[in-house]
């Protein structure tokens, strides 16, 4: 059997095996190179203490855990505060005040918002910025924002808020200084903002049901899954949604083919995708 050591390659057939097991068991298509394959591969075997290709695939097929490991060294989560500056100007000035008419009397004024594949957290906290900023004068909205992502190692770094000044340089300063707490070289997402947002481990291509949303963030996301299993994770998505809630999708993005039914919403250079409301609704309007 083949030996995981330094010196021996493991075989192009190999990596493609490996590939189609991470597809099966996670539903994400892993487009890493060789190099980066062969790298995290050996890696994780070393950790494991596997011998051979053949002992590291038994484990893999016996764990969904252990798949989900090797898979978080091979996913880049790119990310960023306020990545799509678009998406969250649409947040700010069209989705949230459409709701607050929509949702009146004060029973009424929950908003649940969801950061898909939120990766190290700085979409999920951008959502609960640009909420902070954009309710201010309304502070009887009980706001919940849940971040996922498949990638535990992602999701502690989220949890702990904390990030080096470089990720926050494109915010504006009167941001910074409102919303993160200064600690040595990093900063601390506040107490405010912090408390707004929860995170969760979640495999998007598996039906994982955490409640309905006003609005759903799945950016840059549908690219790593199969055709079918863009289809099928939008049509969950529309099922997540409340009646009449926001789909966000990466600026590039656009709705595979599906039967979920939605309606659009463009500016002048992004689309958001809308749940129809209910039909009482729509006749109560």
């Amino acid at each position: 059997m083949q030996k995981l050591s330094a010196k021996v390659t493991i075989l192009e057939a190999e990596l493609s095996d490996i590939r189609l097991l991470l597809e099966r068991e996670t539903g994400v298509l892993v487009d890493a190179s060789s190099d980066k394959m062969t790298e995290a591969v050996t890696a994780y075997a070393r950790q494991k203490h596997l011998s051979s290709v053949g002992e590291l695939m038994d484990v893999l097929r016996s764990s969904e855990h252990e798949c989900d490991l090797l898979l978080e060294s091979l996913l880049d989560g790119e990310t960023g505060f306020l990545r799509s500056p678009e998406a969250f100007e649409f947040l700010a000035t069209s989705a949230l005040p459409e709701m607050q008419k929509r949702k009146p009397g004060e029973n009424a004024l929950n908003l649940r918002i969801w950061s898909a594949g939120c990766s190290t957290g700085e979409e999920a906290y951008s959502i609960a910025l640009t909420v902070c900023e954009a309710l201010s004068a309304n502070s009887s909205w009980n706001v919940h924002i849940v971040g996922s992502d498949i990638r535990r190692g992602a999701l502690e770094i989220a949890e702990r808020g904390l990030y080096p000044q470089s990720e926050l340089d494109h915010l504006p300063r009167a941001m910074v200084q409102k919303y993160f707490a200064k600690v040595g070289e990093h900063y601390l997402a506040k107490p405010r903002v912090r408390n707004l947002v929860t995170f969760a481990p979640t495999n998007l291509a598996k039906p994982h049901y955490i409640g309905r949303f006003d609005c759903i963030f799945c950016m840059d996301v549908l690219s790593r899954f199969s055709a079918a299993q863009r289809a099928a994770l939008v049509h969950r998505l529309h099922l997540y949604l409340q009646p009449g809630g926001y789909l966000f999708l990466g600026k590039r993005e656009k709705l595979p083919a599906t039967d979920a039914n939605f309606q659009t919403q463009s500016t002048s250079d992004y689309t958001v995708y809308r749940k129809p409301m209910a039909l009482g609704a729509n006749a109560a309007g």
